[in-house]
């Protein structure tokens, strides 16, 4: 399980090498495995792409697990972003200095963030905001704010174009004294365009970052950071020419373990899936279909259908606790035999586990928790 990593994953085709079947002949699946190996050498990949750890605002939505943000950690890595109070707890938690909830912060939420940010003075906690009546809905703390800015996602954040709305952001919070870190754009609008195009569009949208962070400059207000591009532009984000470029981080996080969907895209510069779903074969209904126990509760689809490709298996449908894929008659895997799935969505295929087995560079096969999978208790941590 040591040796190099391969776009298919260590070990993690859809009908896996005899060492990982013997590995998990006695583990019920579906099953969350992780090869730590693989996780090192995609977070070396990355920083030697981005050239700098101070350029990689790594995103944690997709590691969950405790040891794996300490892997960044241990790798060199600063900055953060994240999702949810979980897991900005949990990464307070390690004792890191920059985190950034990514995540448009109203009322109970930012309550949280500060009182987070209170318990770890040591740290630079910040938070989204798109609108003075947000902010409005805050509690003081120590806690700074990004502008959310929108260049063509269409979720949240100001319109990038829209510098009178975001000027009157940066005044309110200059006014409630509130430190203004940065601006914050995410683009995964442009996932699936080509490779010309999606480098077009998203100089275009950093460009326009550029330009408001200029003019808030020129009233008065410091930008320190702009946040732009997620695991599938971060590459032409930082080949863009920008006086800015200091200033510049990208919010990559999917790299961490990969998925199918990101190899498709950027497979080719030695990434590789660190993380699959284990199943096993349950049935075998018809010649060329086989049915597995990885459903839609090990595997969601908000990325696309769940499947793996390796082998000549492909996902037909999915229901809560199966998977039907189907093969050339005559090749069907065994009603018993264990399967691989590498997910197209990482990120929500971790969060269906609450625990993930990890093999370890020693080969040896460790359970570690996926600490932050839930959202935090939605009442109650001490108001």
């Amino acid at each position: 399980m040591t040796s190099p990593p391969s776009p298919g994953g260590p070990g993690f085709g859809a009908r896996p090498d005899p060492a990982l079947v013997a590995m998990f002949a006695e583990v019920r699946t579906p099953a969350l495995v992780v090869d730590e190996a693989a996780v090192d050498a995609n977070l070396r990949l990355t920083l030697k792409l981005v050239r700098s750890p101070e350029r990689w605002r790594a995103h944690v939505k997709t590691a969950k697990a405790r040891w794996a943000m300490e892997r960044l950690v241990a790798h060199g890595v600063t900055k953060f972003k994240a999702s949810t109070t979980a897991e900005l707890a949990t990464l307070l938690s390690l004792n890191v200095t920059d985190v950034l909830l990514a995540y448009p912060a109203v009322g109970p939420t930012q309550w949280r963030a500060a009182r987070l940010a209170s318990a770890h003075p040591a740290a630079a906690v910040s938070v989204l905001v798109d609108s003075v009546a947000a902010i409005r809905t805050w509690r003081p703390g120590p806690v700074g704010a990004f502008i959310d800015v929108d260049t063509g996602m269409g979720r949240t954040g100001v319109p990038v174009d829209d510098h009178t709305v975001a000027l009157g952001v940066a005044d309110e919070l200059a006014r409630r004294g509130i430190p203004l870190r940065g601006l914050h754009g995410y683009d995964g609008h442009l996932a699936d365009l080509s490779p010309p195009e999606r480098e077009r569009r998203a100089a275009g949208g950093l460009a326009a970052m550029t330009a408001l962070a200029e003019e808030l400059e020129a009233a008065g207000h410091a930008i320190g950071e702009l946040v732009a591009g997620g695991s599938h532009t971060f590459r032409e984000i930082l080949a863009t020419p920008t006086p800015w470029l200091d200033r510049v981080t990208v919010g990559a996080g999917t790299v961490v373990y990969n998925d199918a969907r990101s190899l498709a895209r950027f497979g080719d510069v030695g990434f590789t899936a660190a993380a699959a779903v284990l199943t096993r074969v349950v049935s075998h209904p018809a010649p060329g279909r086989v049915t597995v126990d990885a459903g839609l509760t090990a595997i969601q689809v908000d990325a696309g259908r769940p499947h793996t490709e390796s082998a000549g298996l492909e996902a037909v449908s999915a229901a809560q606790e199966h998977l039907v894929l189907s093969c050339v008659p005559g090749a069907e895997p065994e009603v018993g035999e264990l399967i691989t799935l590498v997910p197209r969505h990482v990120d929500t295929a971790v969060s269906q586990f609450g625990e993930m087995h990890v093999i370890g560079v020693d080969g040896r096969v460790r359970v570690e928790p996926v600490t932050a999978r839930h959202h935090e208790p939605a009442t109650g941590g001490g108001e």
